[in-house]
């Protein structure tokens, strides 16, 4: 509908003219009327109206001075005048300003029709060149923009050389002096993100697209574009605070304006735009802490400390989870699977890949040695291409540290309530003590007692389990050292014997001999031969 106002200092013009014609059937809308030209000039301000039918001569102020004012503002605002006969010169002085026309009271119906056809089809012209005029701006806006994005993901390639028009004009409208990437990542939890639609993704991103550039671009203090699926941001700055109160400031509006929660990851940052690529690829890798520090954050790359080896310590707390999961209460399973990943984290840090590959490794480690031990384990267990995808969905360390505890949470509480899991735990907890203590007096009784059973049942339980006696067992163990230690050290055989359990150098001997048919000096020395 196109909005009206009328105005005259006699009150009965503008109820004639309101009952002359059917201003609905004209597409117009009587939004206001006024009876003096201050009046007029305020209910313009207020209404914005499309067409104005005044009285050339009113109060305060003429036809021809809102007409001046109308086009001095530029407001689009056209104007038909009524005029009385005396007033004729003055009617076509306005027309000459900008009126669309003038009609002389009283007013005819028919002259009045024709006045409005004339400015209906002024208004549409108007309309449809405004539009034009809006796309062609439009077209002009997005030209620039690809224009400017296809600049700066050039630059954060280190693909735009300095004598470029591109590199010219993108250093025109970002001059610095410093520059600071920002990436700005969507915490898509898996329970959220799987309800979204494609469609639903797509308005997000435009959604968040629009509040980057309300905030950067159209402010001029730096340019956000995309790159692949990232929202890239450019800061443009002269402060090295200012970069970290704009990602704040950022986090905050994508909280307030469109109910989500964002990392924003940031650059250190650096002089030219020939560093663009230096301070992306370091956004990017502070964007990775988000693994290890938690969502909904401001992360800056944290250089990584000197690597060492913890080879061995991993081992040991390995098998303190596999003596846990066999011999011990949840709570100290739970603690020490706790410090195992712990350490994990710790020396991993920043470094999402190998926290995750080290993780799959490690927990495929105890998984096969408990299947070893006799510990009967779900196939989904004993899935490691399952384990590994799983491993790898995880948003952060914390997330699938609590996915692995519950894992093994699973694994004990099965094993618990399975009988027959129940005699391997017995079996694994005696095989565990008499492979830390095979340097120690171990004997039929001690170990029944272990285990809550007489000594004769006990003998029959381990061969039942394991194939072999009890005693045939520990002395298997006890040579298995034996060998290791007549390979690797240079301690006397007298030595050997007392830390393998055997106080008597001579019974160790013969045990030796009856087990691998020479004695344990010919050993150490074939062994010698056979390495050189």
């Amino acid at each position: 509908m196109i909005r009206l106002i009328l105005a005259d200092d006699e009150p009965i013009i503008i109820k004639g003219l309101r009952k002359l014609i059917d201003w609905e059937s004209f597409g117009m809308e009587i939004v206001g009327q006024a009876y003096d030209g201050n009046e007029l000039t305020q209910l313009i301000e207020e209404l914005a109206p499309d067409l104005v039918i005044s009285d050339i001569c009113m109060p305060h102020r003429t036809g021809i001075d809102m007409i001046k004012e109308i086009k001095q503002r530029g407001l689009p605002v056209n104007v038909i005048f009524i005029s009385a006969y005396q007033e004729f010169s003055y009617a076509r002085d306005a027309v000459a300003f900008g009126a669309i026309d003038y009609l002389v009271k009283p007013v005819v119906k028919q002259q009045l029709e024709s006045v409005l056809d004339k400015a209906i089809s002024m208004i549409m012209e108007h309309n449809e060149e405004q539009k034009r005029k809006g796309k062609l701006k439009l077209l002009e806006r997005k030209s620039r923009h690809e224009e400017m994005q296809d600049a700066l993901i050039q630059l954060t390639d280190g693909n735009l050389s300095p004598k470029t028009k591109s590199f010219q004009e993108t250093d025109a409208q970002l001059p610095g002096p410093f520059y600071t990437v920002l990436i700005v990542e969507v915490e898509r939890l898996k329970e959220e993100s799987d309800r979204w639609t494609d469609k639903e993704k797509k308005l997000i991103e435009f959604a968040i697209g629009n509040v980057l550039q309300e905030s950067f671009i159209d402010t001029g203090i730096g340019y956000a574009f995309m790159k692949g699926i990232q929202h890239v941001i450019v800061v443009s700055h002269d402060r090295d605070a200012e970069p970290r109160i704009l990602a704040e400031d950022t986090q905050k509006k994508m909280e307030t304006f469109l109910k989500l929660k964002v990392s924003v990851a940031l650059s250190r940052p650096v002089s030219g735009l020939m560093k663009l690529e230096e301070a992306y690829r370091e956004a990017e890798h502070a964007m990775e802490m988000k693994y290890f520090v938690g969502l909904n954050r401001l992360l800056s790359l944290v250089p990584k400390g000197k690597p060492y080896a913890i080879d061995k310590e991993l081992y040991d707390l390995q098998w303190d989870v596999i003596r846990g999961m066999t011999a011990k209460a949840w709570p100290e399973v739970q603690a020490a699977l706790t410090l195992w990943l712990d350490t994990i984290k710790k020396e991993t840090y920043g470094n999402r890949s190998l926290a995750v590959s080290t993780c799959f490794s490690s927990v495929s480690f105890i998984i096969q040695e408990l299947s070893k031990s006799g510990v009967r384990l779900s196939e989904r267990a004993l899935d490691k291409r399952e384990l590994q995808q799983k491993l790898n969905s995880f948003e952060t360390f914390n997330q699938m540290s609590g996915e692995i505890i519950g894992v093994f949470e699973k694994t004990y509480k099965e094993m618990d309530s399975d009988s027959g899991n129940k005699d391997k735990i017995v079996l694994a907890k005696i095989k565990q003590y008499i492979d830390e203590h095979y340097d120690e007096e171990i004997t039929l009784e001690s170990m029944a007692s272990m285990a809550f059973m007489n000594p004769y049942y006990f003998s029959s339980f381990f061969k039942k389990h394991t194939k072999q006696n009890f005693k045939t067992y520990v002395t298997e163990v006890r040579m298995k050292h034996a060998t290791d230690m007549l390979s690797l050290t240079d301690l006397m055989v007298y030595e050997i014997a007392e830390k393998v359990g055997y106080n008597n150098a001579r019974h160790f001997s013969d045990m030796f001999k009856k087990r691998f048919g020479k004695l344990p000096i010919d050993y150490r020395q074939d062994t010698k031969k056979h390495l050189e």
